[in-house]
C-alpha cells in the first residue's frame, strides 16, 4: 500500500471512530439504557413478547451478549421477562411503559438529530450522504459475501 492510500485510510478510520465515540457518547448522556436493544425488541413483534434468540438474530449477536443486556435493560426496569406458557425453558422478554417511554425518547432524540443534520447539509449533501451510505454497504456486503465463499 503506498503512502497516500494510507494516509488516507488512517485519516478515514481516526473520522470514522471519532464519529461513532461521539454519537454513542452523547446517547448515553441522554438515554439512560440500550435503545438499539429496545429499538429491537419492540421491531421484531411490534409489543408482544419476544424470544432471546428473536433479539440475538435481529442484532446479529450471541444469545449470550443479548442475555447481559436484557439483564441490564429488566433491572433498570425497561423489560421485563416471562416464560412461554408451553415451554417454561423458552424466556420471553416484553417493554415495560418505562421501555416505550425510552423508545419513545430515543426516537425523537434520533429524529431531531437527523432532522438537524438534514437541515445543515441541505438537500444535495443529504442526498449525496444517502447514496455514498448505499454504496458502502452494497460494498461491504459484496465484499462479505467474496470472504464466505473463499471459507
Amino acid at each position: 500500500m503506498d503512502e497516500l492510500n494510507q494516509e488516507r485510510n488512517h485519516d478515514f478510520m481516526e473520522k470514522y471512530m471519532h464519529l461513532q465515540r461521539i454519537m454513542r457518547r452523547n446517547a448515553k448522556d441522554k438515554q439512560k439504557c440500550n435503545a438499539w436493544l429496545l429499538v429491537a425488541i419492540h421491531s421484531i413483534n411490534q409489543g408482544k413478547a419476544v424470544m432471546i434468540s428473536q433479539i440475538s438474530t435481529k442484532l446479529e449477536i450471541s444469545n449470550a451478549a443479548t442475555t447481559q443486556m436484557v439483564d441490564t435493560l429488566e433491572l433498570q426496569g425497561f423489560v421485563e421477562r416471562s416464560y412461554d406458557e408451553h415451554d417454561r425453558r423458552i424466556t420471553l422478554v416484553k417493554l415495560t411503559e418505562n421501555g416505550i417511554s425510552a423508545l419513545k425518547f430515543a426516537f425523537k432524540q434520533t429524529s431531531m438529530y437527523l432532522d438537524g443534520l438534514f437541515e445543515f447539509l441541505g438537500d444535495e449533501d443529504t442526498q449525496n450522504l444517502m447514496r455514498l451510505i448505499d454504496k458502502m454497504l452494497e460494498y461491504t456486503m459484496k465484499s462479505m459475501n467474496q470472504s464466505q465463499e473463499k471459507k
